[in-house]
């Protein structure tokens, strides 16, 4: 439970917003966990994109009811275009409407201990074996940032569990999941496939239909599935910016 939290009368928390309903019902369950934490009055969430409510009619919303200092908070894995050019061009637009309000944003989870943690309890729950690594997928991107984040990621990882861990990515940024996956089963009799990846969605379909085709040394884990350790690593980003 976080404390005071006087400075701020409204947060709202943003999400990417998926094709899935399942995966949106993952993000506002885990909001609404997340919320019972937080001791202010107006709290709500918003989507970037694909479904609705969307940070402007969030915005309108708690504006409207008076909030003028407000707790922003993107519930993303790392500083990519989202966070650097999408939610700051959002604002921007709420300012233009609203001028005497002001924001404060969080970062997103970025290299966190506890996401360290959420990664080991992943491939934990699945049984280890001899010559064993592991293999983090990411969604991937043109900024470097989240990139070596992940690979960040991926060596504490390995300095705790003492295994090799390799990084792959889907969509863009290198090495790409079809290099990694040849790679590795020349090299390991187990791999443990986690895929770094927010709520049920189509680029995890992909992951599993990718794994399908391999023998049985791959074995596919669970993704990071909003587990109670990252409701702790967004209350930690939450409370960096609050003032006791």
């Amino acid at each position: 439970m976080i404390g005071s939290v006087a400075m701020y009368d409204a947060v709202v928390y943003i999400g990417h917003g998926s094709r899935r309903q399942e995966g949106n019902e993952q993000f506002i369950h885990f909001i609404q966990s997340v919320i019972k934490k937080v001791p202010i009055q107006k709290q709500v969430y918003a989507f970037l994109e694909l479904v609705e409510p969307t940070i402007q009619q969030a915005m309108e919303s708690i504006i409207l009811e008076g909030a003028k200092n407000i707790l922003v908070v993107p519930v993303l894995l790392f500083a990519a275009a989202h966070y650097k050019r999408d939610i700051p061009e959002e604002l921007n637009r709420t300012l233009e409407r609203f001028h005497d309000v002001a924001f404060t944003t969080t970062k997103p989870f970025g290299v966190h201990d506890h996401m360290v943690q959420l990664v080991q309890k992943r491939v934990q729950e699945a049984n280890r074996t001899t010559n064993s690594a592991i293999l983090l997928v990411g969604r991937g991107s043109s900024d470097p940032e989240p990139i070596e984040m992940l690979g960040q990621i991926g060596d504490a990882v390995s300095d705790r569990m003492k295994v090799p861990v390799y990084t792959a990515f889907l969509t863009a940024g290198k090495p790409r999941l079809e290099d990694t996956i040849n790679k590795m089963s020349k090299e390991f009799h187990t791999i443990y496939v986690m895929p770094y990846l927010l709520f049920t969605g189509l680029l995890l379909e992909k992951i599993k239909r990718r794994i399908a085709l391999e023998n049985e040394k791959f074995y596919l884990c669970g993704n990071l599935q909003f587990d109670k350790l990252m409701s702790q690593a967004l209350i930690d980003r939450i409370q960096e910016k609050i003032k006791i």
